[in-house]
């Protein structure tokens, strides 16, 4: 397999009133082609950091990138001009956001938002296209067909607040796909959402993305989420990888202790009734105060005095299987 993104020891920090805080640390992360790759953590332990950061979209001058690199199809990312990024984002490299409301412009029909990518795409191909296009009104109808949207014709002439939230995302992902990236990013995309509502997007997102072979950097909290979509899973706490493998391998065969019980604050089928949800203790540490060794170390129910001294590099034990654990 060939990897499509290759990020790097990648280190994020930002300078901030309360303090200089470490948002990532010595990240490496590779996704190969039309891969799902699945990330998941507790909130604030630097998911949406990363994809910021691949989208070239963090907040300066307050986030800077001290140490790292992310290949695209073999560049470097980060050594691009922002008229350059601007090139590859939103076409070679889409991202769906949590809240499409907050994304999508409130002035511009669905119709006239979507045709802006279709063109891009055409353009790029060598067309020529405008709004008046019929080539391009009817590859804007053909996505939001595929969407799952009824009546496409008259869904593009409306605005994004007469959409209810499961259709607006259905709309955000016909335009992170409709250019068909060779990259694609969502972070959090179904957490808004009702329980069926994320059935019905996850198989969406999973079918389209087989058809316009795209690799995927699917960001979660929830596991059981990552379970439905994902191929391989990246578990991440206060800013760095703790394990990563195979979705399979995850949850059959957990290694890392913070792994291990974020399964285990899951509910279990057969034992929802009988017994109470076991939880993590203490809390997720503050970036600015990060503890020595591994960040874990603290709440472990497994930590030796070994495990505040040095941090553990992550490292594959198996194939495909890797831990940054010493004691797994």
């Amino acid at each position: 397999m060939h990897p499509v993104l290759e990020v790097h020891d990648l280190s994020v920090v930002f300078e901030t009133f309360e303090g200089r805080y470490s948002a990532l640390n010595s990240i490496d992360v590779t996704i190969n082609e039309s891969e799902v790759m699945g990330l998941v953590g507790e909130s604030g332990c630097g998911k949406s950091t990363l994809a910021l950061a691949v989208m070239g979209l963090l907040p300066r001058p307050h986030a800077k990138v001290p140490s790292g690199s992310i290949t695209f199809r073999g560049k470097n990312l980060l050594s691009y001009t922002e008229k350059e990024m601007e090139q590859v984002r939103g076409t070679d490299i889409s991202m769906i956001f949590q809240e499409p409301l907050t994304s999508l412009d409130p002035l511009f029909t669905i119709g006239d938002q979507l045709s802006e990518t279709i063109q891009i795409k055409l353009q790029r191909a060598g067309g020529n296209a405008g709004w008046n296009s019929g080539k391009v009104k009817a590859e804007v109808v053909n996505w939001m067909k595929r969407v799952g949207l009824a009546d496409p014709e008259s869904a593009i002439e409306r605005y994004p607040h007469e959409f209810s939230g499961g259709m607006r995302q259905r709309v955000m992902i016909a335009m992170a796909l409709a250019a068909e990236p060779q990259l694609m990013l969502a972070d959090e995309p179904t957490s808004a959402l009702d329980v069926t509502t994320q059935v019905q997007i996850l198989r969406l997102v999973k079918s389209l993305v087989s058809q316009v072979r795209a690799s995927v950097l699917f960001i979660s909290h929830d596991l059981a989420v990552v379970a439905q979509i994902a191929d391989r899973v990246a578990v991440m706490y206060a800013g760095i990888i703790v394990e990563e493998a195979s979705v399979n391998e995850i949850f059959e065969n957990p290694l890392h202790p913070y792994t291990q019980a974020l399964l285990s604050s899951f509910p279990k089928e057969k034992s929802i009734k009988k017994s109470r949800l076991e939880i993590i203790r203490g809390s997720v540490p503050n970036l600015t105060h990060i503890p020595p060794g591994c960040p874990f170390h603290p709440r472990c129910q497994l930590m030796k005095e070994g495990c505040s001294m040095a941090r553990p590099e992550l490292r594959e034990i198996s194939p495909g299987h890797k831990i940054a654990c010493d004691r797994p």
